[in-house]
C-alpha cells in the first residue's frame, strides 16, 4: 500500500511539472497575439492600415503612393509623390498611381475641362457646339447640338449637360411625315393637324385656347376675297364703258383713212416672207456656261473609303466592332481583318467596314448606295450614337 501511495506522489509532481512547462511557454505566445490583436482593433480604418508585418501604418496623403510599409504601431509609412500624368485622389496604401484620363481617349469632340494633378484626375468636357450625353454611370459621348428646324424655336440653348430643344413656333403644327419639320397652321387640311394645332395654341396654364387652329387671318380671308373680286370686277367694267365711249368719239371725229394712212398700218418689218421667222426670231444656241448653271439635281455620289474613314472619326474605337457585328459582318471577316492588321487596328476596322460597304451588289465600283447610308444611320441611333449619326446625315444625306 506504502508502495502505491508513492508512486503516485511521483506521477502527481511529473504532471505538474510538465503543466508549468506548458504554461512557460504559451503563455508569451498568447500575450503577443493579444497585443496584436488590441492593436489592430484600434488601427483606425480611415486613415490606417495594417501592414504584412502586422504593424499599424499611417497611408500615404493624396497624391502620394506608397514606397515602404512602417517599422512600429501608429508610424507614417513612408511614401513618394504620384509621377506625372498619375494620381491618388484620397488617402491610400497602393503602391501605384491612376493614370490620368486623356480626354481624346473618351471622344474625339471632347476637350480638357481641367487638366490632371498629382491628387484629382482631368476633368473632360465636351467643344462647344457638342454636349455631354452619358450612356451609363462609366460612358458618355459628345454628340452635335441639335439645330432648330424650319419653323421651330430655340425653348433651352445648348450647354455642356444638355442638347438644345426646340418647338414650334406660334400657329405651326409638327408635321409626322417629315422629320423634325413645323409647317404653318393655314396650310392644314387634315383632321391630324387640325387637331395638332388647336392643341399647339392653347394656353398650358388655364387651358384656354389663344386662337382658333388656322391662321388668325382666315377669320376675314372669305370677306376680304368677296371685297377683292367685286372691286376689281367693277374696275373691269369701268374700264371697258371708257374704252368703249373713247373708241367711239374717235371714230365719229376722225375722216375716213387715206392712203398715208394704209402706209402707216403696213408692216414694218421687210425681208424674205419664208425666211421671215428666222429673222425675228432666231435660232440661239446654248452656251455652255448657261447650262453650267443649272441646279444639280443629281444626288452626290458617295465614295466609299471618304464614308468608312468619317465613320471611324466619329464612332468611339472601342465601339467599331459593335457596329460592324450590328450590320451583319460575318465573325470571320472580323477574325481575318485582325489577323491581317495585327499592329494597325484602324486599318482593321477600315477593312470591316470595307466588307460591309461591298457586301451589297450596287456598292461595285467604290460608290456607297443610298440604302446603304440609311442602314448606317440606323445602326448608330440604335447603338446611341445619335450625334455620329446626326454628322453624317447632315454630311452625305441631305445633299
Amino acid at each position: 500500500m506504502a508502495v502505491l501511495k508513492g508512486k503516485w506522489k511521483e506521477k502527481s509532481i511529473c504532471n505538474v511539472c510538465t503543466l508549468l512547462l506548458l504554461c512557460w511557454t504559451v503563455g508569451p505566445s498568447l500575450s503577443a497575439s493579444l497585443d496584436t490583436n488590441i492593436s489592430h482593433v484600434q488601427c483606425p480604418e480611415s486613415s490606417h492600415y495594417i501592414s504584412k508585418d502586422g504593424y499599424c501604418c499611417g497611408k500615404c496623403h493624396p497624391g502620394h503612393r506608397l514606397f515602404r510599409d512602417c517599422n512600429k504601431d501608429n508610424e507614417v509609412a513612408k511614401c513618394v509623390p504620384c509621377d506625372i500624368n498619375t494620381y491618388r485622389k484620397s488617402s491610400n496604401s497602393a503602391k501605384n498611381c491612376e493614370r490620368c484620363t486623356q480626354c481624346a481617349d473618351v471622344d474625339v469632340n471632347a476637350e480638357e475641362g481641367t487638366p490632371c494633378t498629382r491628387s484629382s484626375n482631368t476633368v473632360c468636357q465636351c467643344k462647344g457646339g457638342f454636349y455631354k450625353n452619358e450612356i451609363d454611370s462609366l460612358t458618355w459621348e459628345c454628340p452635335r447640338c441639335l439645330t432648330c428646324g424650319a419653323g421651330e424655336r430655340q425653348i433651352h440653348d445648348c450647354t455642356q449637360e444638355r442638347n438644345r430643344e426646340c418647338e414650334c413656333k406660334e400657329f405651326h403644327y409638327h408635321d409626322k411625315t417629315q422629320r423634325r419639320t413645323c409647317l404653318p397652321c393655314k396650310n392644314c387640311s387634315s383632321d391630324d393637324c387640325r387637331s395638332a394645332c388647336l392643341e399647339a395654341h392653347t394656353t398650358p396654364k388655364t387651358g384656354v385656347v389663344q386662337r382658333p387652329y388656322t391662321d388668325p387671318g382666315n377669320a376675314f380671308s372669305l370677306p376680304v376675297m368677296g371685297f377683292a373680286i367685286g372691286f376689281l370686277l367693277m374696275l373691269v367694267v369701268v374700264m371697258v364703258l371708257f374704252m368703249a365711249c373713247f373708241w367711239k368719239q374717235r371714230m365719229s371725229s376722225s375722216p375716213s383713212a387715206g392712203p398715208e394712212d394704209l402706209k402707216s398700218n403696213q408692216m414694218l418689218i421687210h425681208g424674205d416672207p419664208e425666211n421671215g421667222l428666222n429673222q425675228t426670231c432666231p435660232h440661239r444656241v446654248c452656251d455652255p456656261e448657261d447650262l453650267s448653271k443649272l441646279p444639280d439635281c443629281v444626288p452626290k455620289e458617295i465614295k466609299i473609303s471618304e464614308f468608312i474613314y468619317a465613320v471611324l472619326k466619329l464612332v468611339p474605337p472601342r465601339r467599331v466592332k459593335e457596329l460592324v457585328r450590328s450590320l451583319d459582318v460575318s465573325d470571320r471577316d472580323i477574325e481575318l481583318a485582325e489577323n491581317d492588321y495585327l499592329r494597325d487596328t484602324s486599318e482593321a476596322q477600315y477593312h470591316m467596314l470595307n466588307v460591309w460597304a461591298k457586301g451589297g451588289v450596287q456598292g461595285r465600283g467604290g460608290v456607297l448606295p443610298r440604302p446603304l447610308l440609311l442602314e448606317m444611320l440606323v445602326k448608330l441611333r440604335n447603338m446611341d450614337l445619335g450625334g455620329a449619326a446626326q454628322e453624317l446625315e447632315t454630311k452625305y444625306a441631305e445633299h
